[in-house]
């Protein structure tokens, strides 16, 4: 079956509803002591490869989420997405103190609901800049992930709902995302005022401007009709009505089953008790930045001196330095930001991010993009000591929706 044939939105009827629950209910009801296949995590990237394992018809899959329904209001209602944040649906995880901001932690919020990061995000689609992805192609030596080995993937997964660009942008797929509409008058106003400084704008942010030296445009957003369009919503529910995928919630996974070298199976802790579940195929991590890592090496892989030190059996050995253990260097978060003093701010006042991003939904949606200084080759995130970067993009993170197009945390252990 091409992507093309596959039901588009979903359909979201009381009598799907109805015919979902009761499913689910049934397969919850008698867990399989294996299956084929066990996905763990239900953000971005656990719910693009569960929806696509699924699809064959013939294989079973489990998708394991430690958080709950998604089937809530300030989830599913856009203008609520800041009420996600600091509750149950929010992982809460926090940097260590950071002596240049004055010893404070800052927040670095994860979803932990159907949907991960996708169920309490911005809903901003950004698919990255043509350096990013050549950038990427470089470093890991293979040119499937380039700009253009991307871009077709992109086309393919899209629905784009703005001004028709068919060399970048693809229209009948999975992934519906559409221009903020009615955006409040201070996006156009930004735009012009860009336009005035010599900065071009641009119909579309993911477009030509995403391939040049930069610009300005209204953001893409996944939003429809108000509702919030998380990648669980768009891939797994779908397919919650069939047979062979199984959705558990409340299920938190604390390791990967191994016999000797070989994975088997895992771990999970759901409504107060220990189950163990195998797997006659693969096992899926899909956990996000900061749980994929902390379940392998509960799991006994990891750097061997930490692994020890905490009583864990070590399975195999990665090195610190392989990135395993060491995650915070590749993470970011903005607390706040100062402003310089230009014309109409104050020196040193702060706005909060949180009321920025928040003010942003109420239809703001302005994105900019443009070079730091000329000789630099490389945007500013890809490098830790000292800035090195090209491109300075004034956006918010999302989840991508596609695994292949996506820089959401999958590691596949292969069971059989």
């Amino acid at each position: 079956m091409r992507v093309d044939d596959y039901p588009v939105h979903g359909p979201e009827t009381a009598e799907f509803d109805a015919r979902v629950e009761a499913n689910q209910r049934r397969l919850a009801a008698k867990i399989q002591p294996s299956y084929d296949f066990i996905v763990c995590g239900s953000g971005s990237s656990g719910s693009v490869v569960a929806r696509r394992l699924a699809e064959t018809g013939s294989a079973s899959v489990l998708l394991l989420e430690a958080g709950g329904t998604d089937d809530v209001p300030s989830v599913r209602e856009a203008e609520q997405w800041a009420a996600n944040l600091g509750t149950e649906r929010d992982w809460g995880f926090q940097a260590v103190p950071n002596r240049l901001l004055n010893g404070r932690r800052l927040p670095l919020s994860m979803g932990k609901v159907l949907g991960g990061g996708s169920s309490i995000n911005v809903m901003a689609w950004s698919r990255g800049h043509k350096n990013d992805w050549d950038y990427f192609a470089d470093e890991a030596g293979d040119r499937g992930w380039s700009y253009e080995s991307v871009l077709g993937i992109y086309r393919r997964i899209e629905d784009w709902q703005g001004t028709p660009d068919p060399l970048r942008r693809g229209t009948g797929g999975l992934v519906y995302v559409e221009p903020a509409r009615d955006p409040n008058p201070i996006a156009p106003a930004m735009l012009e005022a860009a336009r005035s400084l010599g900065i071009p704008t641009f119909d579309d942010q993911n477009g030509e401007m995403m391939e040049g030296e930069g610009g300005a445009a209204i953001a893409n957003l996944r939003i429809r009709d108000g509702r919030r369009l998380s990648v669980f919503r768009s891939y797994v529910y779908p397919y919650m009505d069939r047979h062979n995928l199984t959705v558990l919630t409340s299920a938190l996974v604390t390791r990967v089953v191994f016999d000797d070298k070989q994975a088997v199976g895992v771990e999970f802790l759901r409504e107060g008790r220990s189950h163990r579940i195998a797997a006659r195929r693969e096992i899926v991590l899909s956990l996000g930045a900061i749980n994929t890592p902390k379940v392998l090496m509960q799991s006994g892989i990891g750097d061997q001196s930490e692994l020890t030190r905490a009583g864990i059996d070590v399975v195999r050995i990665f090195p610190a330095s392989d990135g395993i253990s060491r995650i915070t260097s590749s993470l970011a978060a903005f607390g706040n930001i100062k402003l310089p003093s230009y014309p109409g701010t104050t020196q040193g006042k702060r706005l909060s991010f949180g009321r920025a991003i928040y003010r942003s939904t109420r239809r703001i949606c302005s994105r900019f993009s443009w070079k730091l200084r000329s000789p630099l080759q490389r945007p500013p995130i890809f490098r830790r000591r000292r800035c090195h970067g090209r491109y300075c993009q004034a956006s918010f993170a999302r989840a991508a929706e596609d695994a292949c197009a996506s820089q959401g945390q999958i590691h596949a252990i292969r069971s059989r």
